[in-house]
């Protein structure tokens, strides 16, 4: 068996390295083996300096990364994947976006951006019971998840909230409404895997579809009954579709 370069998985904004637990779990152990699944600046256990930069977080990353590397982002986490992938393309094998974006607020010339968004009072309930809106948050993305997928969800939560709520929830938050990746994605030459949820308001479908059509080595991948967590409803078609894209570039 040829050993696949090592996997580094982004979380997004509010969560830690935990949200990707149970999609480990699912994970064949020769890729289980090989990831790298760091908290984000103020996120989980991750020292908090009082900024939060995407294209800073892309550099520390990258310099941790000593052979070509699979990543996946999620939503925000793919934010800083998109970053890393253009400014080091030379130690990148593929990228996986999924429930991500180049770009989160519409514009003029970007419509398929959200008109407002509800992550502001978000941030002011995590701040408030992180526990208890994390369990919230978690449950509506799980709402057409199978059952064996949401029997997770108490331990998960738990695993999550550990660490309390993150130190970086403003500054994180207000990078991820000033953010626009568009002018990279013309130097991006790696393969890229999208998987979106056909019901998630977050970061809907045609975020993707966008960046699809900007991505010219993409590859296109909708769960029409996921949200904003298709690796935690659908864990066994996301890392069906995942562990198939790795293999074909590994």
């Amino acid at each position: 068996m040829i050993t696949p370069p090592h996997t580094l998985l982004i979380h997004g904004w509010g969560a830690n390295h935990h949200i990707f637990d149970p999609l480990l779990a699912h994970l064949p152990a020769i890729w289980q083996k090989y990831c790298y699944i760091p908290d984000l600046p103020g996120h989980g256990c991750a020292p908090f300096d009082g900024t939060f930069n995407i294209d800073s977080i892309a550099d520390q990353l990258a310099a941790q990364l000593t052979t070509r590397t699979h990543l996946l982002g999620w939503s925000l986490g793919g934010m800083v994947a998109l970053s890393l992938a253009a400014r080091y393309p030379e130690k990148v094998a593929s990228l996986c976006l999924t429930a991500s974006l180049a770009k989160l607020m519409a514009d003029s010339d970007y419509p398929q951006g959200l008109q407002r968004v509800s992550l502001n009072m978000m941030s002011s309930r995590f701040s408030e019971d992180y526990p208890k809106y994390m369990q919230q948050f978690l449950q509506l993305q799980m709402l057409y998840a199978d059952t064996g997928a949401r029997a997770c969800l108490n331990s998960l939560v738990t695993a999550i909230s550990q660490y309390g709520a993150p130190a970086a929830l403003n500054a994180a938050l207000h990078a991820l409404e000033q953010a626009d990746l568009r002018p990279l994605l013309s130097s991006i030459n790696c393969p890229v895997l999208l998987i979106y949820g056909g019901r998630d308001a977050i970061t809907p479908p045609r975020m993707g579809e966008y960046l699809h059509q900007q991505l010219p080595q993409s590859e296109w991948c909708l769960l029409p009954q996921a949200a904003h967590t298709p690796f935690l409803s659908h864990p066994d078609e996301f890392t069906r579709v995942l562990g198939q894209f790795w293999e074909r570039y590994s």
